[in-house]
């Protein structure tokens, strides 16, 4: 039995940030075409120019904690150190967040790739709602995520991509 082709794209460390963008018109694209983190899928879930670089909270990315075990998330596989939803840490310490916060710093800010339509993704899957309103998005093939997410509550609509835990590959 031959062996599945591996993934084309290369990870988010390989590259500098400001090599994966595009500059187009008013606003910053993608550079790359997006796939799958893991390197045994090849499933492509954005085409490059496809998305517009944004800075959102990071802690909506966060899986709420499951009383499963052995469930495998991306955090499995990727070492992006996203803390959990109402935890920050700071010098090897963990401390609440304050949720009244107004403004938010820099480390609670991550960068995201964003579509207004979910028709511009060529291959991505949904969870359910969860209660927050925040649905997260998956690679259809493997399933592995978290890779982004969706806030349903939002009057604007935007799906969101975590730059750092996707693959990048140049068709060119």
């Amino acid at each position: 039995m031959a062996a599945s082709a591996r993934n084309p794209g290369k990870s988010y460390a390989d590259f500098h940030h400001h090599d994966l963008i595009s500059p187009h018109s008013d606003k910053t694209v993608n550079k790359f075409d997006l796939y799958c983190p893991q390197e045994s899928c090849r499933s492509k879930i954005l085409l490059a120019s496809a998305a517009t670089l944004v800075e959102r909270e990071k802690n909506k990315l966060t899986l709420p904690t499951l009383p499963l075990a052995g469930v495998s998330t991306i955090d499995d596989h990727l070492n992006d150190n996203v803390p959990a939803s109402n935890e920050k840490e700071t010098n090897g310490t963990t401390t609440e967040l304050d949720s009244s916060a107004e403004i938010r710093s820099a480390e609670e800010l991550q960068s995201f790739w964003r579509v207004a339509d979910m028709m511009a993704f060529e291959n991505i899957g949904f969870s359910r709602k969860l209660p927050n309103g925040i649905q997260f998005l998956s690679c259809a093939d493997c399933d592995i995520g978290p890779l982004g997410y969706y806030e349903t509550t939002r009057p604007d609509k935007e799906y969101l991509i975590a730059v750092n835990r996707v693959r990048y590959h140049d068709r060119a």
